[in-house]
């Protein structure tokens, strides 16, 4: 994924400390280098470390229990009435489990945004993964949002004190952004003073916007103005924005995007299972928009596989825009959204993202030797990218490196006692929901 987006047959790179020294073919570089330890082989395929721009790890006790409800139905019915019973231990608990599982399907570097987010960069320093938390912050609801709202004051200080204590810890693995976490929840004085604090401080903003129709709707309603329209008022849209979703734009508010260099968050499974709608990625693409693919939650997705996400991406623009074209978002393109692209989503294209001389070593082992992946061909024509886009999944990583660190080994984690925390996770999750008493069913709900 490098500015030539180069396969090499038989290639490798070379690791020093938590940096990519060298790439090239296999034999040129047994030449010049005699390292330590060798990984790898013929049976492999080495890509950067994936990047899932869009996650709320901290919900994954929920996994199973929104099935077949809208956005607003599980806010209303799971998610705003189980919040108060959380306990840090259980916040820390669920977002290692998102974590574990995201590596696990070669994620190096997950954008999550959501509640006690202290607890979530805590478990990804434990884990050796890279994260960019950003704490929700909510000040108001407005039309049928559900939120555990504060003051806009108490809100913007519980996002500078998480950036004080946690911005570039883990040897820099952490990242702090803002998250003022919807259009629906968030005042104009909050998202503008967001916007001041991102400016101060070098940082991002994560922010949900024009998910729904609904949403849309609301603010044209309340401001007389489209979402984006009325962010341009506020001064937030700049390129340190990671607009998420964004389903329901109007073509003026694809130019704002464009000319303002904000970066956008798809998220395909999880906005068809909501019903939400449909990125428009190609149109977003064709006008040069920065686009990258995201899971979102275990909540709302069920899984957290970039792999399979980027395969519906990929897919599904080419029967909801016509006219149908078998050519849009092509399988190479789709991989530049979890990688390359995902990196500058993430603000850290300068780091992670590719394979290059200079960069963080984020690397992922694929596993070919797989029916899935059969026949591998370099001609006619190389078959490798369309074959990891369109038959890959997560469970075909064999070994993830984070910062040169290796963090899964043969489908084993090294760093944490995987076993221990899923036996914890289930006794929490049971007793977290036997407490907030929550109604996930529509019979239960009548």
């Amino acid at each position: 994924m490098d500015r030539e987006r180069r396969t090499i047959p038989d290639g490798g790179a070379v690791i020093d400390g938590d940096r990519i020294v060298a790439v090239g073919r296999r034999e040129d570089l047994q030449g010049e280098y005699h390292p330590d330890e060798r990984i790898g082989g013929k049976n492999f395929a080495l890509l950067p470390g994936l990047i899932n721009t869009h996650c709320h790890t901290e919900v994954s006790m929920f996994r199973g229990l929104c099935d077949e409800m809208s956005l607003m139905e599980f806010k209303k019915h799971v998610l705003t009435p189980a919040i108060p019973h959380y306990t840090p231990r259980d916040i820390y608990l669920a977002s290692l489990m998102s974590l574990i599982e995201s590596v696990k399907n070669g994620v190096t570097t997950v954008l999550d945004i959501g509640f006690h987010k202290e607890e979530s960069a805590k478990a990804a320093s434990e884990l050796g993964t890279r994260s960019v938390v950003a704490e929700a912050m909510m000040d108001c609801v407005q039309g049928e949002a559900e939120g555990p709202t504060e003051s806009t004051e108490k809100a913007l200080e519980r996002g500078v004190e998480l950036l004080k204590k946690w911005n570039g810890r883990a040897d820099g693995r952490i990242r702090v952004w803002f998250g003022p976490f919807t259009e629906l929840l968030t005042s104009p004085e909050l998202v503008e003073r967001t916007g001041h604090l991102a400016e101060k401080y070098g940082t991002g903003i994560h922010m949900h916007l024009a998910e729904s129709y609904e949403t849309q709707s609301i603010i044209k309603r309340t401001y007389g103005k489209r979402i984006f329209e009325h962010l341009g008022d506020l001064g937030i849209l700049k390129p340190n924005l990671l607009a998420v979703h964004c389903c329901w734009l109007s073509e003026r508010e694809v130019k704002m995007i464009k000319d303002a260099n904000v970066k956008i968050s798809h998220c395909p499974a999880a906005e068809m299972k909501l019903a939400d709608g449909v990125t428009p990625l190609s149109l977003l693409d064709a006008e040069g928009v920065t686009v990258s693919i995201a899971t979102d939650s275990a909540l709302c997705n069920n899984c957290n596989d970039l792999l399979r996400e980027a395969k519906l991406a990929s897919l599904l623009q080419r029967v909801v825009v016509p006219p149908l074209d078998a050519e849009r978002i092509p399988a190479e393109r789709a991989l530049e959204m979890i990688t390359i692209d995902a990196a500058r989503c993430s603000l850290w294209q300068d780091e992670i993202g590719s394979i290059e001389p200079g960069k963080k070593a984020d690397l992922v082992l694929i596993d070919l030797k797989k029916p899935h992946y059969m026949p591998l061909l370099e001609k006619p024509r190389m078959n490798f990218v369309g074959n990891l886009i369109y038959a890959g999944c997560g469970s075909d990583v064999d070994t993830v490196i984070v910062n040169g660190k290796t963090i899964v080994s043969n489908r084993t984690l090294l760093t944490i006692n995987e076993g221990a925390v899923l036996d914890e996770f289930q006794n929490a999750a049971e007793s977290l929901l036997d407490r907030s008493k929550i109604l996930p069913t529509a019979e239960d709900r009548k």
